[in-house]
């Protein structure tokens, strides 16, 4: 259950919610003469429900940010796209790892958590083609946040709660939608040449970032092509302990770059178009640790060598191409068909995680440097087709979306380098060469009773996988095992109106995850140090039951969402113990199991107003709370889950838009106590509650070019986001590395021809 001292904020900010709307309803009754603002009532989403719905007739909670909102907050990554999103977070750790020992930020953004579940239980997918997995082993940890670039991003939709029911595997709590832009949205209607251009910088990790893209068209033909190039350090941060070893606080220094291209071949012919994509992105890290420099003590207080150098290079790399076939009717329920789209795509995905430790005996026993080469790769071939039709019976009309899809994927990673530890040999995999088939098929409808008052949207899924492991001669003492399964994934909203503004709506939704091969067939065996892991070929798939209620009001300036949401999630797989002492006679055996159940619950409020006259702001809150119970355990916290998080946002946009800004405000409450017991080794460090204020503003110079500007922290708080520093104790001397940046700045160039 909630913690009632912890609704009491809540509370506090609903009322101020509520008196946000009885006052933007009275100015927006004395504005006049002035341009209408886009809203809920205009915003079209299609996750929800697999057919285009406006945000304010959804049966589920969606937000829609679209390429303006992100140029005008100035986002660089996707942590940046939801950091005034409350309920949805990146968890970015600071880069604290070492050679063969320990994976602390080695991810990066690594992946979106939605209420409270995140990693690979939550879909990311970019124009309708699901990203590669993530995966953590060992030294490793590949998370999925740098594969996508925002520059080159038309809008994403976050769609909260399951999504199994229309996409089938990895929907487990919510699901992220990218779409990337077509040639048509760079070119004014009349004309045949379009584009744009953007410079951009930010000094919270000195990040230079430059994209162009240039779209043309003749005749039935048109074409784009994209690309952004990013140049970035370490992420700063408030620590002050600038030395090396493990007591540094400072960042470790780090140089990247990132190279993202998108080409873009359209034809259209009249209802008809064909559309061939190309996509690739480049990114590379490179980490001087020097938090992991100095003595290494294994046994006493003699250091057994010292770490003289220690470097890493990480690569990520990610590969598409599709084609894809859309036919659109003129009218819909004209005919059979309304809409249709058929695609067929190539995706691959490659890691690759290096990292160099220089060392020097103490004594005697020499202690040869070391490297280590981690690699998971992913190549997916894959194809997806949906269809609608609408339809009237009696006095109901139908809106019928079906499709399904099917993807094919080659997985494999491989642990090598110099001087394995004693015990091990090299190259050697956590888990042989898989093949993975994930496939589906669904059904849903809108059906719509007294025109429109009430809308019901029924939908189900049938979905079946496949894990096909290969007799890997890397693992020569380990037999593999296969494993299938299938699923049906049901799903149902409502909406009821009630007037011209006000909606009802409420949502009940199952969700699943498929083992991943990782998973059925992790393998490691140290029988020196007493350890080894074995299959699980009857590992289940996750699941999740979500309900979901609230009430949203909706006028042309007005828009108040609250929401309530439940979700049971069941057969969580946890690595554990399940047999041995830890001795090499009896060694210890890790096994992946179907082991946790999760409960989560919580409440959610948004608000926006725009008035005529320009005058604008936003509220936002989200509060949940979650425990995990296990057999013969006692219930614990979920601490994934973030605290309370509060946004406020007061701004001004000309009606012509040719100047505005925005002050915010983003209050995260600590970690309650109780909420944080058994997660750490001891008494859990909970970062202090805090507020932030950032300030946004652009200004039109002329009718093409547009300058940005943002000022972040401004009051230069200290504060750490409890997502990157759970694990840590409160005896812990490094927090202050897990802190966010000071005061920091960002300013953009904008050109439109």
């Amino acid at each position: 259950m909630i913690n009632p001292c912890s609704l009491r904020p809540a509370a506090l900010a609903v009322s101020t919610l509520a008196l946000l709307a009885s006052q933007a309803a009275f100015a927006a009754d004395k504005a006049e003469d002035a341009e209408e603002q886009p809203n809920d009532q205009d915003t079209i989403t299609v996750t929800a429900t697999r057919a285009p719905v406006t945000i304010a007739d959804a049966p589920a909670t969606v937000t829609v940010i679209d390429s303006e909102q992100i140029a005008d907050e100035l986002a660089t990554d996707i942590r940046d796209l939801v950091r005034f999103e409350p309920g949805v977070t990146v968890r970015r750790a600071p880069a604290r790892f070492g050679a063969a020992l320990g994976t602390t930020g080695r991810a990066g953004n690594e992946d979106f958590n939605i209420r409270g579940i995140g990693g690979n239980r939550v879909l990311i997918q970019v124009d309708g083609i699901r990203s590669p997995q993530g995966f953590s082993f060992g030294a490793q940890d590949v998370g999925r946040g740098n594969a996508t670039d925002v520059g080159l991003i038309k809008s994403v939709e976050i769609l909260r709660g399951p999504a199994s029911a229309f996409y089938g595997s990895d929907g487990l709590s919510g699901a992220i939608s990218f779409t990337t832009s077509d040639p048509e949205d760079l070119i004014e209607p009349g004309a045949n040449l379009g584009g744009f251009a953007r410079a951009q910088y930010s000094s919270a990790d000195s990040e230079f970032a430059e994209t162009i893209a240039v779209a043309g068209m003749t005749g039935n033909l048109s074409g784009m092509l994209a690309y952004s190039r990013r140049d970035f350090q370490e992420l700063d941060n408030q620590g002050t302990v600038d030395v090396e070893g493990p007591t540094r606080t400072a960042p470790n220094p780090q140089d990247g770059f990132s190279n993202a291209f998108l080409g873009k071949l359209l034809w259209t012919s009249g209802n008809h178009r064909l559309r061939l994509t190309g996509e690739y992105l480049e990114r590379e890290v490179f980490s001087d640790v020097l938090s992991g420099r100095g003595p290494v003590f294994l046994f006493g207080p003699t250091p057994s060598w010292i770490v003289d150098s220690l470097t890493a290079t990480d690569t990520t790399e990610r590969k598409r191409a599709s084609i894809d076939w859309t036919w659109q009717a003129d009218m819909a329920g004209a005919g059979f068909l309304d809409y249709a789209h058929v695609a067929g795509y190539w995706q691959d995905g490659n890691d690759v995680q290096f990292a160099d430790e220089d060392r020097s005996p103490t004594g005697t026993r020499p202690r040869p440097d070391r490297e280590r080469l981690n690699t998971f790769n992913n190549e997916v071939y894959g194809a997806t087709a949906d269809f609608r039709s609408s339809f009237d019976t009696g006095g109901i009309s139908h809106t019928l979306s079906l499709g399904g899809d099917v993807s094919w994927t080659t997985q494999e990673g491989l642990r090598d380098g110099v001087e394995p530890p004693f015990g091990e040999v090299f190259p050697a995999r956590a888990f042989p060469v898989t093949d993975f088939t994930l496939g589906g098929v669904f059904i849903g409808d809108a059906i719509e009773i007294s025109d429109g008052a009430f809308t019901l949207y029924p939908a189900i899924r049938y979905d079946f996988y496949d894990l096909d492991p290969t007799d890997d001669p890397l693992l020569p003492n380990f037999n593999e095992t296969g494993q299938s399964g299938s699923r049906w994934s049901p799903k149902v909203g409502a909406v009821a109106k009630l007037g011209d503004n006000i909606r009802l709506f409420g949502n009940y939704a199952q969700g699943f995850r498929a083992p991943t091969p990782s998973q059925v067939n992790n393998f490691f065996e140290n029988l020196a140090f007493g350890y080894t892991s074995a299959p699980n070929p009857d590992l289940e798939p996750e699941t999740s039951e979500t309900f979901e209620l609230g009430v949203r009001y909706t006028t042309d300036t007005v828009n108040i969402t609250l929401t309530g949401f439940a979700a049971d999630y069941d057969n969580f797989i946890s690595q554990e113990v399940v047999s041995g002492t830890g001795t090499p006679f009896d060694p210890s055996v890790f096994q992946f199991v179907n082991l946790d159940s999760v409960k989560v619950e919580g409440v959610e409020a948004k608000a926006s107003y725009q008035a005529d006259n320009g005058f604008r702001a936003r509220f936002a809150l989200a509060l949940a709370d979650g425990e995990v119970r296990s057999p013969g355990a006692p219930a614990s916290a979920l601490s994934t889950i973030d605290p309370l998080n509060v946004v406020f946002g007061v701004g001004y946009r000309d009606p012509d838009s040719a100047f505005g800004g925005e002050l915010i405000t983003t209050y995260n409450a600590r970690k309650p106590a109780n909420d944080a017991v058994g997660v750490c080794n001891g008494t859990c460090f909970r970062p202090s509650e805090f507020a932030i204020f950032d300030a946004t503003a652009f200004y039109r110079i002329g009718d093409h070019l547009t300058v940005r500007a943002g000022i972040f922290n401004i009051t230069d708080r200290k504060y750490a986001y409890w997502s990157d520093v759970r694990g840590l104790t409160t005896t812990s001397t490094i927090t202050d590395a897990f802190t966010q940046p000071g005061r920091n700045a960002s300013v953009s160039l904008s050109l439109q021809f």
